[in-house]
């Protein structure tokens, strides 16, 4: 009995079958008909956006910082005071929790001097996650108390001279000099005009570095 006939109608019957499920697998991954609207499942979905460096971001500062009482390493918590989006797409959204730290915190130098402050911008975290910033702030200074030092020095020497003369030394300007020595040493031990950045204050800054989020 010839069985060639029997072999080749299997192997049809066979890639029939391989042809059906090959049209089904096809048609799952084809827009539904029914839904204009729906997309293709291509098996890669990304679900994160990159900030690239150098995107700016402003924080409002959940902590008052100050020259006088704040140290390097002193921490700090803010939020995100205004959405920042990357091509149309919102990427860390306001609220968002900055937390931080003190890279630099210096008090005025004594005769003249500013004060500054640094801040190191941690982390950002939204939607249960936090992610890396490692960026820091410009530097913040007080301003000089160069003025204010010379105003000493000047009241010291009007001062001596008055003094000297009541005293009935004779010379008032050898009381003034005297009295120029008393304000020079006042202002040496005056520091300048502390620094302090207040709960509240909006800060500017810069991405040090690239950022990938998940999509809010």
């Amino acid at each position: 009995m010839n069985k060639t006939p029997w072999i080749l109608g299997g192997v049809a019957v066979a890639l029939i079958a391989a042809g059906t499920i090959y049209a089904m697998q096809s048609n799952d991954n084809a827009p539904d008909a029914t839904n204009p609207g729906a997309k293709a499942v291509t098996g890669v979905t990304d679900s994160r956006i990159l900030v690239p460096q150098g995107t700016g971001f402003s924080v409002s500062l959940g902590t008052t910082l100050a020259t006088k009482t704040s140290r390097v390493g002193d921490s700090f918590d803010g939020t995100i005071a205004s959405p920042v989006s990357v091509d149309g797409r919102v990427a860390i959204p306001a609220g968002a929790h900055v937390a931080g730290h003190l890279a630099v915190a210096e008090q005025p130098g004594k005769a003249s001097g500013r004060g500054q402050l640094q801040l190191s911008y941690d982390s950002v975290s939204f939607g249960g996650h936090s992610y890396d910033l490692g960026t820091l702030s410009q530097v913040y200074e007080s301003a000089s108390g160069t003025k204010k030092d010379v105003a000493l020095i000047g009241g010291g020497a009007v001062v001596g001279g008055i003094v000297g003369a009541i005293a009935g030394s004779g010379h008032p300007v050898k009381g003034a000099a005297i009295g120029a020595g008393a304000g020079t040493a006042a202002s040496l031990l005056t520091r300048g005009p502390q620094l302090t950045i207040e709960r509240g204050t909006v800060l500017h800054a810069s991405l040090d570095q690239s950022v990938r989020v998940r999509r809010s």
